[in-house]
């Protein structure tokens, strides 16, 4: 009961921050969903090294979550960047928490250097409403990296960053596998879509500042896509 009672509360709060947010926030932004029936998301995520589980706190992976499963993309196209893919890739890496708004999500590293990011690596989210989590770095390329949710996130799975070219554009993409944590979560997170808003507003604002900080200008809409099916089928089909 108090469980619930918090919930209820964090909820009424958070419908006066968040939609007071959105009334000084209006995008350029495109919407698909998609319900897929046995068949797998078209992108699956890098493979998460089997020693990140053997270390501090437990990995929180879509097998440990509860519901459908949510492949989400959020991307946006660049063009007339001034700075190298490079670079930009270097200050995303360097300065994660500025990218996100920090009134509805805060980032804080708490293991591993400020500067740079490695595999091992986490962080701590603080987000508006009920929803705190933390996330380990599970794998960084040169142009991309990947978070796998630990206990306690409101989400289980993994979220990764890519920046890479898209014919004479630069695209810069954010791509999640996750379920809810378990079913009261997904009550408020899916269901009453109350987590989703959020997290879809923070992943745009992100990529609004990819753009900004590249030199460029955005090109056409911000996509967000969203694929969902249910866990059990996805399982199934990426074991034939």
């Amino acid at each position: 009961m108090k469980a619930l009672l918090a919930l209820f509360t964090a909820g009424i709060l958070f419908v006066f921050a968040f939609f007071g947010w959105r009334l000084f926030r209006m995008r350029n932004v495109t919407e698909q969903h998609r319900n897929l029936s046995a068949q797998v998301p078209q992108e699956t995520p890098p493979e998460v090294p089997r020693h990140l589980s053997w270390r501090g706190r437990k990995l929180q992976l879509p097998a440990d979550g509860d519901g459908p499963l949510f492949h989400r993309q959020y991307r946006v196209d660049i063009t007339g960047a001034t700075v190298s893919p490079d670079a930009l890739f270097t200050q995303i890496v360097r300065d994660l928490p500025h990218f996100a708004p920090e009134a509805l999500a805060k980032f804080k590293k708490v293991k591993g250097e400020t500067a740079k990011m490695r595999v091992g690596d986490e962080y701590d989210i603080e987000i508006l409403g009920p929803w705190n989590g933390s996330v380990r770095v599970s794998d960084v390329e040169h142009n991309a990296f990947t978070f796998v949710t630990l206990e306690g996130h409101p989400e289980a799975g993994q979220i990764s960053f890519r920046l890479e070219p898209n014919g004479l554009t630069l695209r810069f993409s954010i791509l999640s596998w996750a379920r809810s944590r378990d079913m009261l979560v997904g009550l408020g997170y899916q269901q009453a879509q109350v987590g989703k808003e959020v997290q879809k507003e923070v992943w745009v604002e992100f990529c609004e500042r990819v753009v900004k900080a590249s030199g460029g200008e955005q090109v056409g809409d911000i996509e967000v896509i969203t694929e969902e099916m249910p866990f059990e089928e996805a399982r199934g089909a990426r074991r034939t």
